[in-house]
């Protein structure tokens, strides 16, 4: 016991000794002796006009601003139709059952292909899932 109070009594003297005592070694920082000159601040850049710098072309037609609000609506509806699009291709190809294709001169080739799935067929089956989770764990813990 008295080697632990020992060895606690030194680690806290040390650290009151490391707080009040000037740093040392390689984490001790002097001030510069010299004095830094800092730039002064360049002038703005002027570019010279040449005749033979490149000028943007006049504009062929102008448009009133009240015509370009009217078409953004638009390009909006359709990105977000586009988007609606692909994330039904995504969902029914991740819903679409997995049925292995036949073999040449094996199974129904005629036979008829399932509905496209949509969202309210999705909802529904994680309804009824939920449902069935909702009586296992009421069986379980009754």
């Amino acid at each position: 016991m008295s080697q632990f109070t020992a060895a606690l009594f030194r680690a806290a003297f040390a650290l009151l000794r490391a707080l009040f005592t000037s740093p040392r070694g390689r984490h001790h920082r002097r001030r510069a002796s010299r004095v830094r000159r800092y730039a002064a601040n360049p002038a703005p850049a002027v570019r010279p006009l040449s005749p033979a710098a490149p000028r943007l072309a006049e504009p062929r037609e102008t448009f009133p601003a009240d015509d370009i609000a009217l078409v953004r609506p638009y390009y909006t509806a359709h990105e977000q139709a586009r988007i609606q699009a692909a994330a039904t291709a995504r969902l029914q190809q991740w819903t679409a059952p997995r049925i292995p294709k036949p073999r040449l001169g094996e199974g129904d080739l005629l036979a008829p292909t399932p509905p496209p799935v949509t969202f309210e067929d999705l909802a529904d089956a994680v309804r009824r899932w939920q449902e069935q989770q909702q009586k296992q764990t009421a069986g379980v813990g009754a």
